[in-house]
């Protein structure tokens, strides 16, 4: 499966469900967090205080891969990479409830960044 086709539905209890994650986030730089939502067909959207996220995930057993744009849309601190804008790939594992996972910037390829997402109940 391409990082950019839609993530598969499945209802297997292993496998990561699409809906709202609380998000935290470090590099060496700094720390940070927000709320993203991972819809069934593998986009990404969210933000914190001064970025919006988007981008593409997808899942193979409970290996978890995504790409994700970050933009500044609001003036506020620097971010964990110091930069306004950011094309980030990820790498981890699903316990199904959350995922930890490592990745780099594009634009920054020696400076790790540590995320870690846990599921927000639903409504």
């Amino acid at each position: 499966m391409s990082l950019l086709e839609p993530a598969e539905i499945n209802h297997d209890r292993s496998l990561l469900a699409a809906g709202k994650y609380s998000v935290w986030f470090k590099t060496s730089i700094g720390e940070g967090a927000g709320v993203v939502e991972l819809s069934c067909d593998g986009e990404i959207r969210g933000g914190d205080s001064t970025f919006c996220y988007t981008g593409h995930w997808q899942q193979e057993r409970q290996r978890v891969q995504a790409r994700v744009c970050a933009k500044r849309t609001l003036p506020g601190p620097p971010g964990v990479f110091g930069m306004d804008e950011l094309d980030l790939t990820l790498t981890g594992y699903t316990d199904a409830t959350s995922v930890s996972c490592t990745g780099f910037a594009r634009q920054s390829p020696g400076l790790r960044l540590d995320v870690t997402l846990l599921r927000i109940g639903d409504d």
